[in-house]
């Protein structure tokens, strides 16, 4: 039997048991229905309820059911049918009250059926029922299936009315309106309370931030929330301002030190001071009075002056209403006499802006140069001292380099002692090339730190091989010609020198790192270790040798003695 055929006869099954169940005398199996979704609803919205099948049994193999049924009915005066929605896996349609569907699925246990979106109109409960029909089973068989019913209460929606119907406060009057949310009052110095009621309109709200509240000077805000029974909330703010007539002076009626002299003198609206002492005074004893009574005063920093440095006295007054005003002396400390003075007057390093500086960095080294195109203008230095406490240093040197010239710039290092190192450094910028039509491209010389240029230099050879050790560096190359410029690049350890002329020509020296064959030392030994072995064989092959003709030389011997013996 073709498919067509099959779903032609089980819709003419599905159909006739649907509408002439009645005549039906017996089922083969049953199966149990029911609601699912919520109990309650408010009036206006909306809630979902499912159909569901709960359970099927007694069906024909265990085919399940291949068709569904019934009857769906609600109070009109109620509920709204808004929307239907099939769930069950073959699809299941409404048509007014009734429903039915049939298709190649089956249902054999609990299963999702359809849908039911209502709308609830009024108070009051409404009882949605469904009422089942024998379906056949998946073999054609009657299944008998129970009906089902959900009652929804249908209640009105919470009220989310948060207005108070009166607050009050038992230090003060307030002119209560439900609908404004600020109120303030004053209340004088003495009162250190306040009692806050309220009242919500709706007897379902509940009311925070009442009760007996403590009070500080100056203003108090107090918030007073009201939740709805939906939720809702408006918040009620009083702020309570109570009166502070504490005394806010925070003056100094006199500040007076033990050694020394404040500078300037002493005015109580002056707050900065300054102050020098001998090495001999560690400790500074302050006498500060304020010029009210009731107000504090707090000295700190005035122990274990640092010698040689600014030490910072503070001394603060707090008024009877906590305001602050802090006078601060700058102590400065002398030196210690018997002290050994700082001779120090090192760079810690010297890093040009542009250009390579030659030769390479040293403290100990005082005079240096760089070589520039024509077409650079400025140089800048980065640089410092080593000893950053006591030394001081100063920078001379032109704004803008001149051309076809030495451009000397010095930085001079004073140390503490007062001894100075002067590090002069020689900036040559190229000659206009307009003016200068040199090409020479050559270098004087190469010289490596923690290096080796493998070769004498040629100035005429510009490709070299070199070795290098920790902490190589190119400590000095000139050009020939000392308006041309020097350029150094390091790829990959391999160095490029790149020298422009005055005419703008490039000459360029490339320095390849050589690197250790190790591959042909190792042969090398094998080979000198195999010669040892061959050697040691040999001489003892021959070693053996000599030894066998010594004893056949001495067999024979004693055969010749024998015979001489016998005759």
């Amino acid at each position: 039997m073709n498919k067509k055929i099959n779903n032609i006869l089980k819709s003419f099954i599905f159909f006739f048991l649907l509408f002439l169940s009645p005549f039906v005398v017996k089922a083969l199996g049953s199966a149990t229905t029911g609601f699912s979704g919520n109990n309650s609803v408010y009036v206006g919205n909306n809630i979902e309820v499912i159909l569901y099948v709960g359970s099927v049994s007694g069906t024909t193999n265990n085919g399940g059911l291949a068709a569904f049924g019934g009857n769906i009915s609600y109070p009109n005066d109620k509920l709204e049918l808004v929307s239907v929605s099939s769930l069950a896996p073959f699809t299941v349609e409404l048509n007014g009250t009734k429903l039915g569907g049939f298709g190649q699925n089956t249902i054999k246990g609990r299963s999702n059926i359809m849908k039911f979106t209502f709308k609830a109109k009024a108070l009051g409960s409404a009882t949605i029922s469904y009422s089942g029909s024998s379906q056949p089973d998946a073999s054609a068989s009657p299944v008998a299936i129970s009906g089902a019913s959900k009652t929804i209460n249908i209640t009105n929606p919470p009220s989310s009315n948060n207005n108070l119907s009166n607050l009050s406060v038992n230090v003060g009057k307030i002119s209560f309106n439900k609908n404004t949310t600020s109120y303030s009052i004053n209340v004088d110095s003495n009162v250190t309370s306040a009692n806050i009621t309220a009242t919500a309109e709706d007897s379902g709200a509940k009311i925070s931030g009442t009760g007996n509240k403590s009070l500080n000077y100056g203003s108090n805000k107090i918030n007073i929330i009201v939740t709805a029974p939906s939720g809702a909330q408006k918040t009620y703010t009083l702020n309570i301002i109570r009166k502070d007539n504490r005394s806010g002076n925070n003056n100094l009626s006199s500040l007076k030190v033990s050694d020394g002299e404040l500078s300037p003198k002493f005015n109580k609206n002056t707050t900065n001071y300054s102050l020098s002492v001998p090495y001999s005074v560690s400790n500074l004893t302050v006498n500060a009075k304020s010029e009210d009574s009731k107000a504090k005063v707090q000295t700190s920093g005035n122990t274990n002056l640092v010698a040689e440095s600014t030490n910072k006295v503070i001394v603060t007054v707090t008024a009877e209403n906590g305001a602050q005003k802090i006078y601060t002396i700058n102590v400065k400390r002398g030196k210690d006499p018997n002290k050994k003075l700082s001779n120090n007057n090192y760079i810690t390093h010297l890093k040009p802006s542009i250009g390579m500086l030659s030769p390479v960095f040293n403290k100990e080294k005082t005079d240096y140069e760089i070589w520039l195109p024509y077409e650079v203008d400025k140089i800048s230095f980065d640089y410092g001292v080593e000893d950053t406490t006591y030394a001081t240093v100063k920078f001379t040197g032109n704004e803008t380099l001149q051309p076809g010239v030495n451009n000397a710039y010095r930085i001079i290092v004073t140390s503490e002692s007062n001894e100075q190192r002067v590090y002069t450094i020689n900036v040559k910028r190229a000659k206009n090339p307009s003016e200068n039509s040199s090409t020479n491209t050559y270098l004087q010389n190469i010289r490596l730190k923690n290096g080796k240029l493998i070769g004498n230099f040629d100035k005429k050879k510009h490709d070299y091989y070199y070795t290098r050790n920790d902490g190589f560096q190119i400590s000095d190359v000139k050009p020939e010609d000392s308006n041309s410029a020097v350029t150094v690049i390091e790829e990959d350890n391999t160095i490029y020198i790149i020298v422009t002329s005055a005419s703008g020509e490039n000459g360029v020296y490339t320095l390849r790192e050589k690197q250790t064959d190790i591959t042909k030392y190792f042969i090398y030994l094998i080979l000198l270790v195999i010669g040892f072995v061959i050697g040691f064989i040999t001489h003892k092959i021959i070693n053996d040798k000599n030894k066998d003709n010594e004893e056949v030389v001495e067999v024979k011997k004693k055969k010749t003695n024998k015979k001489k013996d016998d005759n």
